[in-house]
């Protein structure tokens, strides 16, 4: 049953950042379970916890801020990288950093996509898009572009 659904995990310690994700990704017709950890401790955590224990689903996708309260949100994407479970899942960067040093630093660590958090509600909305055309190798609800 939950097979069917992504499962997207969001590090994210803003609510109201978080309720956009979760309509930007309802609006781009994705079928998910959204799972959010609110600081960088509690994602690191989470990666070690699926290094350790193969049984646990790993997420099909992160959505990682990059402005978390005790670390830059880089040292969560480098750990990631390093594991052995979730090196290769992609990752979109959510920041409200333009600053070409967290671009760097984003591509340097091999973040999927850098998204800027836009002001205006419906540029926050493509966000969805690009998520589904991320996991579009993979089965999604709502209509097929076919």
């Amino acid at each position: 049953m939950g097979d069917s659904r992504f499962q997207i995990l969001a590090v994210e310690d803003a609510e109201p950042d978080v309720l956009l994700v979760r309509e930007a990704l309802e609006r781009a017709g994705l079928n998910f379970e959204l799972q959010v950890l609110d600081d960088e401790e509690k994602a690191i955590d989470f990666i070690e916890t699926l290094d350790q224990n193969q049984s646990i689903v790993p997420p099909h996708l992160v959505l990682l801020d990059l402005n978390l309260p005790r670390m830059n949100g880089g040292q969560v994407l480098e750990r990631l990288r390093q594991s052995t479970t979730c090196g290769d899942i992609p990752v979109v960067i959510q920041t409200s950093s333009d600053s070409p040093g967290d671009k760097a630093l984003a591509g340097k660590l091999r973040a999927t996509e850098y998204f800027r958090k836009p002001s205006r509600l419906n540029e926050f909305m493509r966000l969805g898009q690009i998520v589904r055309d991320l996991l579009g190798e993979r089965n999604v609800t709502g209509q097929s572009a076919g």
